[in-house]
């Protein structure tokens, strides 16, 4: 069994990665202006798709690169690596599925940074013309001291059959992203799978054994559609869950914040995980000798070393070894699928017929400022949900599904009665006319009740939790403004914290709303803020449903 490192040495790693990435930033601005290169050493700014968190500038001599959100730590240190090589860096960041969507849409990047490349390979409709792999990290499970202990893990680690007995039996309950919006969720469902089949590779559509994964599906009790918030989440409120399955290198960062009293042992399946071997992959054949350059330098010695241990990153040069934290030990490899059609099946399959059932309600503001594009975009939103784009296959998992119940609460100066659609096998279709129906009947008028509105909605989320703890219940909240009349938020503020349970509420940043206010919300619920200011509300509404 491996355990998970001191605090004192954990902390001692963090504090050092961070002071040699600013140090390293700062050598590889000054190199850049010495070097006289033709372009300035460039300042923070926005590149790719607003409200992905991009990083760099988006100049025309930059070199871009799409990655997986859960870089966004060591894109400084990346970036200055790359200035010392001369090659200017930004980062857009997004999931597996959005990054394939989005170059096969045709946004510009240069490059591809992605967690797994394996599905990438399988899915742009234009290949990499290169591809390299800069470092590892396994997904693994991060599991209570104490609970290990309970169910023997920490003498033997179990098989993913045994971790899924536990979780129907009630004994085992872990977080895990969503398979259809990150990879952490979809590798470990696939590893499942693998390992039910007994096939390290070339898993097949009938090798999937669905009653091994719905026994592991059973212990899920949080979930997410980003690894890092996942992991937020997480310390927030460790007793919701027994553990957490997540990269490994996410897991020892997370320890490093954790009491020693609450360390996760580190426990690797013993017949197999997958890996993240985080490739980046070239799209621009015009950009090869930047794209070199930059592997040159993300490969060498002094970048591996420096960067990735602190960050528990396994290294792709083995001259940079491995930090004592990480273990040495060999560890079976499972093989991501190799064929579309097995990934999509499972990933829909997971979606319609084996996570937990869900409760999904949405509060949207209907008051005056919404009218014309405004509503408009959130008419299209919810068609989307309601099957109305197929195009995609984000748009097909993000779509309301067999077992959910979706609710929707209108407000303007008033709250209306909860429209409320059950969406099961038979009837699908017909659910989603009726909510297409709905988005088509919205008017805007009059004021913005907000909190009344949220109040309603955790009032009536409070009773599904009651009535069924079995489901994933949730509140999207979306307004484009600030409320003005109705209960205040400290009234909703009170009602919530008196609540011996908590419905997170997702807000959607959107219009003139209060970043401050939607914050507090978020906060006080355990939400996530969306940003919709620059975007279009599908493609938030899309992203949203890898928390419900």
């Amino acid at each position: 069994m491996n355990r998970a490192p001191g605090h004192r040495g954990g902390a001692a790693l963090r504090g050092g990665f961070i002071a040699r990435a600013a140090c390293t930033l700062l050598l590889g601005v000054l190199v850049v202006a010495a070097a006289g290169c033709g372009r300035a050493a460039k300042g923070p700014g926005g590149a790719g798709a607003s409200g992905d968190g991009a990083s760099g500038d988006g100049g025309a001599d930059t070199f871009r690169i799409l990655a997986g959100s859960e870089l966004r730590d060591l894109a400084p240190a990346i970036q200055a690596a790359a200035a010392q090589a001369h090659v200017n860096v930004a980062f857009s960041y997004a999931g597996t599925l959005d990054i394939v969507e989005r170059i096969n849409d045709g946004e510009h990047f240069d490059a591809i940074l992605p967690p797994n490349g394996a599905y990438p390979v399988l899915a742009l409709a234009k290949k990499p013309l290169a591809r390299e792999k800069l470092f590892y990290s396994r997904v693994a499970l991060g599991v209570k001291a104490t609970k290990a202990a309970e169910l023997g893990w920490d003498a033997n680690p179990p098989t993913w059959a045994e971790i899924a007995a536990a979780a129907r039996a009630g004994r085992f309950r872990y977080a895990m992203t969503n398979p259809t919006s990150s990879n952490t969720g979809m590798s470990a469902l696939f590893a499942v799978a693998s390992a039910a089949a007994k096939k390290t590779e070339d898993l097949a559509v009938q090798d999937v054994d669905p009653h091994v994964i719905t026994d592991f599906l059973a212990g899920q009790k949080l979930t997410a559609g980003s690894s890092g918030w996942l992991a937020d989440a997480y310390l927030k409120d460790p007793s919701v869950v027994d553990g957490i399955v997540n990269y490994e290198a996410v897991i020892l960062r997370l320890n490093d914040k954790l009491p020693q009293s609450e360390r996760l042992n580190l426990i690797y399946p013993r017949d197999g995980v997958i890996s993240a071997d985080y490739p980046l992959m070239l799209l621009e054949s015009g950009r090869r000798d930047e794209y070199n350059r930059l592997v040159v330098a993300l490969k060498g010695t002094e970048f591996q070393r420096s960067a990735l241990g602190p960050a528990y990153l396994r290294p792709s040069n083995p001259d940079a070894g491995l930090v004592p934290a990480l273990p040495s030990g060999a560890v079976a490899e499972l093989a991501f699928p190799n064929r579309l059609e097995v990934i999509d099946a499972v990933l829909t399959s997971y979606q319609s017929n084996w996570r937990r059932p869900s409760t999904s309600i949405f509060v949207l503001d209907v008051s005056g400022s919404m009218a014309g594009e405004r509503l408009d975009g959130v008419r299209k939103a919810l068609r989307v949900l309601a099957g109305a784009d197929t195009s995609s296959a984000t748009a097909r998992y993000a779509r309301f599904q067999n077992r959910e119940r979706v609710v929707l609460i209108t407000f303007s100066n008033d709250v209306s009665e909860p429209t409320t659609v059950d969406v099961a096998a038979g009837d699908i279709p017909q659910a989603h006319a009726r909510i297409r129906d709905f988005a088509d009947a919205l008017r805007a008028k009059n004021g913005t009740a907000i909190y009344s509105a949220l109040s309603a909605a955790n009032d009536l989320a409070l009773r599904e939790a009651a009535a069924d703890t079995g489901r994933f219940v949730s509140i999207v909240l979306l307004t484009d403004g600030e409320s003005n009349t109705g209960i205040s938020f400290g009234d909703y503020a009170s009602a919530v914290s008196a609540s011996p349970q908590h419905v997170r509420v997702f807000p959607i940043l959107f219009g003139e709303s209060s970043v401050d206010q939607m914050q507090a919300v978020a906060d006080l619920t355990g939400g996530r803020v969306f940003d919709a200011r620059t975007t279009s509300l599908a493609v938030v509404f899309k992203e949203i449903r890898g928390y419900q």
